[in-house]
């Protein structure tokens, strides 16, 4: 039988919830503190540059190793993200801050976490998405690319924060440098969720209203896209990985 294709309608019709990730979603929020992650535990920090959660870490009676690939800085081991030299398991807790993008290799990065964590350990920190090339960067992951290396080397995406900076702001932040531009940041991202908000209301309306679907299903749907636009547009993610 043929079928008519539709142009640029691809080979399937996505849903919402295919588009979502399958963990905890929040929005315009901090997803974690490291003093409660880190609090005696012993924590590999790559990518950790001047060693700015050292004292953090420490002072909840964690212990600090911290790994970069570049002489100078405040670390403890000098290696790359896709080759660690610590044994398996051997860490509760790895941290990426703002460095994910900036790995050639991201799945090797990925799969050398895995490996040095142990069971029930955590990957946190936060991956850039919707910014612009800065400094070397490769990979802007989206939310589903961390659920998928997390997948694929053994762990689980618990947690992921997006929604309270979006890349039309950053853009803009970028382009008008070195006007004082980020005073107006938070307004506009303001002005974007809401943006968002009325459009998942509007879906509300029109899946309990022209669809005849149920209030539960309704709701819980509008809810989703809401996370979802907002996910799609973000910034970057805080996100909590953890090792199966």
């Amino acid at each position: 039988m043929h079928t008519e294709h539709v142009p640029a309608q691809g080979v399937r019709k996505l849903r919402i919830e295919d588009q979502a990730p399958n963990c905890e979603i929040l929005i315009n929020g901090t997803l974690f503190r490291l003093e409660d992650v880190c609090r005696n535990k012993r924590v590999a920090d790559i990518g950790c540059g001047y060693g700015a959660n050292k004292p953090i870490v420490e002072s909840v009676g964690g212990e600090w190793v911290g790994v970069e690939p570049f002489e100078g800085g405040a670390h403890t081991v000098t290696a790359s993200a896709e080759d660690l030299p610590f044994e398996d398991n051997s860490f509760d807790v790895v941290i990426m801050h703002a460095v994910l993008e900036h790995i050639p290799n991201v799945a090797a990065a990925f799969s050398e976490v895995a490996r040095i964590l142990k069971p029930g350990g955590v990957f946190v920190g936060y991956v850039a998405f919707m910014e612009c090339f800065h400094e070397i960067s490769y990979s802007h992951l989206s939310h589903k690319a961390l659920e998928h290396f997390s997948d694929i080397n053994g762990m689980k995406l618990e947690k992921i924060a997006g929604g309270s900076r979006f890349g039309i702001d950053y853009h803009l932040s970028v382009l008008m440098f070195p006007l004082p531009f980020q005073w107006i940041r938070p307004l506009l991202a303001s002005c974007i969720r809401g943006h968002i908000k009325i459009k998942s209301w509007a879906m509300y309306c029109g899946l309990r209203f022209a669809r005849k679907r149920p209030a539960e299903e309704a709701t819980r749907r509008s809810k989703l896209y809401y996370q979802v636009e907002c996910l799609r547009q973000s910034n970057g993610f805080q996100y909590i990985i953890r090792k199966q």
